[in-house]
């Protein structure tokens, strides 16, 4: 092999090679994104139909069976998944993971909006979701308060919803266990039938009341203006002065047979933040008892960011705006961080750095004693090499840092040092053999090269099947391999290249030394 003595000749070429790769590992660690799991993306589509008053059957008869055959009509389609309940359908497409998800997605929703006009008029409401790993929060927060009205906390919410929006990495900001505002109607019936007036005739009223009608268009010479009527109600007081019928010569409102005011919709969950009991005898068990163990009444809000971002950076411009908003809060909030994902990060970052800082350490001081000084620095300065160049090929290859790929760096962190280990006691040995350090160098590492070669190359083999799973679940964990195989292969390249070039002219030669000690003696 003539790669080592290549190296050692041109010894400005090779440190250039060294420094550039090194700077562009450097730089990726910096800037490649971070995340708590890697980013798969699995193509599919939702659709979700609202029909209330409609039980499970008659949404399988009338709203998931046309569907479903509309949408089995496209290609590529894995499976598909409907769950039905009492005025709700929910119908789950998926694709084959290879497909294009954007493509499949436009598909799904010509398919619906082409049998929109045969399903029942009833539907309250059709929507379809394209699923997208950005949905995730990165962050969950809890507004809590006992005593606040949720029309305060809705506001609250609305606030800092638009402060954390001005964030350019932050894709959507979503608030659960909010329940909608709503106005209620409580009809007196006696009133009702005193003034022949029936519940038809009120909702009749209000429906034709909250509508915005187009009026067309006048013509004024060279000027067009479009007319519409604005009927949609704006304030409590209109909806109560609605015209509902007419009895006995005069009209009738709706506040004479009704009191209207606002309040919310029916809650079918509780949204709850703070300590929990839990029975001694049975721990998997909880119980919600009396007073704090019930938790505090809470509002969440899910915080999404953007695709290929790095979570640390968003974390970052996160937390000033949540401290100052602290402060801003009215008397009985309390604004709780339950789930922080870039903390999460950090700390699997911090965990990984000390383990390298340590594995550093273990191997330059088994190398000391049995090698020496100035041997062991040779091998310990190939561990933080081969880590920093081979992120930045991971870097390159799509991949950003997050736990499979910090697991993958594990992994390699006692594999890397084998291939410098072997190299450098090989370069002794010559040494000690009465070579000078740099023809040491040449031909010990001349020597060894392929069977280094080999015995990395069985090693990195070893996580091609691996790579190459299929689906969702290769893709999920595919970084894995990749990182162990490229940095394995950096390695490879430090040990034949780097080591023989570092240690024919850091290495003491024997033959020097051997005269420095007759010098003295």
């Amino acid at each position: 092999m003539r790669l080592p003595e290549l190296a050692i000749n041109n010894r400005s070429f090779t440190w250039m090679v060294l420094i550039f790769l090194t700077v562009l590992g450097v730089r990726s660690l910096v800037t490649m994104p971070r995340t708590e799991n890697p980013e798969v993306t699995v193509p599919g589509s939702s659709i979700i139909v609202l029909m209330p008053g409609s039980g499970p059957m008659d949404m399988e008869t009338l709203v998931a069976l046309p569907l479903e055959e509309a949408v089995n009509e496209l290609d590529d389609i894995k499976r598909i998944i409907t769950d039905l309940r009492d005025g709700i359908a929910v119908i789950s497409v998926e694709f084959e993971f290879d497909s294009d998800a954007d493509e499949k997605y436009n598909e799904v929703v010509q398919q619906v909006n082409s049998i929109r006009n045969t399903l029942p008029a009833e539907i309250l409401h059709l929507e379809t979701w394209q699923w997208s790993i950005s949905d995730m929060s990165m962050m969950l927060l809890a507004l809590v308060s006992d005593d606040a009205p949720y029309a305060e906390m809705e506001q609250t919410t609305e606030d800092l919803r638009k402060r954390i929006d001005k964030i350019r990495s932050i894709r959507k900001v979503s608030a659960y266990a909010l329940p909608e505002q709503e106005i209620h109607i409580q009809l007196d019936f006696e009133k009702m039938a005193m003034v022949n007036t029936s519940l038809d005739h009120i909702t009749r009223a209000i429906q034709s009341n909250n509508m915005n009608i187009p009026g067309g268009d006048i013509n004024l010479g060279a000027s067009s203006l479009s007319v519409k009527s604005s009927g949609s109600f704006r304030e409590l007081e209109e909806i109560r002065n609605t015209v509902i019928n007419a009895w006995q010569g005069r009209l009738i409102y709706l506040r004479d047979v009704a009191t209207l005011g606002y309040g919310y919709e029916e809650q079918n969950y509780l949204a709850r933040f703070g300590s929990r009991s839990f029975d001694e005898d049975h721990p998997g068990v909880e119980h919600l008892g009396s007073g704090m163990s019930r938790g505090m009444r809470c509002i969440f809000l899910g915080i999404s960011q953007k695709e290929g971002l790095n979570v640390l950076e968003t974390g970052e411009a996160l937390e000033p705006v949540i401290a100052s908003f602290r402060e801003e809060l009215p008397e009985g909030m309390q604004l709780e961080v339950i789930y922080n994902q870039p903390r999460t990060v950090e700390k699997r970052i911090n965990g990984f750095m000390a383990n390298l800082l340590q594995g550093i350490a273990l191997v330059g001081l088994v190398i000391f004693f049995s090698l020496g000084f100035r041997s062991s620095m040779v091998v310990v300065l190939a561990i933080p090499l081969s880590l920093t160049i081979g992120l930045g090929f991971v870097d390159m290859s799509g991949f950003g840092l997050q736990q499979i790929s910090i697991g993958g760096l594990v992994v390699v962190l006692g594999l890397l040092v084998d291939n410098s280990i072997v190299m450098v006691e090989n370069i002794n040995r010559y040494i000690q053999m009465g070579h000078p350090r740099r023809e040491a160098s040449i031909l010990a590492a001349s020597e060894i090269g392929w069977p280094v070669v080999t015995a990395t190359l069985t090693t990195v083999l070893a996580f091609v099947p691996i790579a190459a799973m299929p689906d969702k679940a290769g893709q999920f964990i595919k970084s894995l391999p990749v990182t162990i195989a490229l940095t394995l292969t950096v390695s490879l390249l430090i040990a034949i290249a780097f080591t023989p070039m570092i240690t024919s002219s850091f290495l003491r030669d024997k033959r020097k030394r051997r005269v420095d000690i007759l010098l003295t003696a």
